[in-house]
């Protein structure tokens, strides 16, 4: 059972996700100068990203309420997501990801369960962990054991960093949206261009494992050797 609107949203998201990091790519890579416009592209991408996962995880609960599942579903993204973080601590010299966007995506679908039943009110404890994200991020410890909370050692630095506070509460949004999809029946689009964005939507786990790899190495041919950037990072 699909929506149509659920696939058009991530594969909009994907689509910005691939301009987002290839110009942080080029940051990282050939000093492109960074700045505040893309800064707020890079977390509305990924606001999209982890709303549209909220969205879906309340259709999907709502239509199969299917438990064994949403378990699959962890053990999958959370398998990758320390695959990710092994790979970047062998191949980087800093910024290890040890809690990126699809660690927090794997736990969010476990946490999100005793909120269904908030429904359309979801919102006020989405509020809560938006509003209460400053003070959380005040907090610093020296170790690595809460960073899943958004909180961090001093002088902590990652290359994609998605703590349950604020980002749970970006993904209990969608669940409004998510009930008012379940009031209708699944559909497709008959319009060319929103059919192909709904199938990179629902490749969009293939896409997200494939496109860092692809980007570099793309940079790598056009713009140096693999051996001088891998200096810097």
């Amino acid at each position: 059972m699909r929506f149509w609107e659920i696939d058009f949203l991530r594969g909009f998201g994907i689509i910005l996700m691939l301009i987002s990091n290839f110009v942080t790519d080029l940051q990282i890579f050939l000093n492109y100068p960074s700045n505040q416009f893309w800064d707020l592209f890079a977390k509305f991408t990924a606001s999209i990203f982890v709303f549209v996962s909220g969205v879906s995880f309340y259709v999907s609960y709502t239509t199969r309420n299917d438990f064994k599942k949403i378990l699959r579903r962890f053990v999958k993204l959370m398998s990758l997501g320390i695959l990710i973080t092994i790979t970047t601590a062998l191949t980087l010299k800093i910024g290890t990801i040890y809690f990126g966007i699809l660690h927090f995506l794997s736990l969010a679908w476990i946490l999100a369960i005793p909120f269904y039943r908030f429904g359309s009110f979801a919102i006020l404890p989405a509020l809560m962990f938006i509003l209460t994200h400053p003070i959380v991020d005040s907090i610093h410890i020296d170790n690595l054991a809460l960073l899943p909370l958004g909180i961090t050692p001093n002088n902590f630095y990652t290359f994609d960093y998605f703590p349950i506070f604020p980002w749970f509460g970006v993904f209990l949004i969608g669940f409004p949206f998510g009930k008012l999809l379940c009031k209708k029946k699944p559909s497709s689009s008959d319009i060319p261009i929103i059919r192909l964005i709904c199938y990179i939507g629902r490749n969009s786990l293939k896409i997200y494992l494939i496109h860092q790899p692809v980007l570099v190495t793309s940079i790598v041919i056009v713009f140096g050797d693999v051996n001088e950037i891998l200096v810097h990072l």
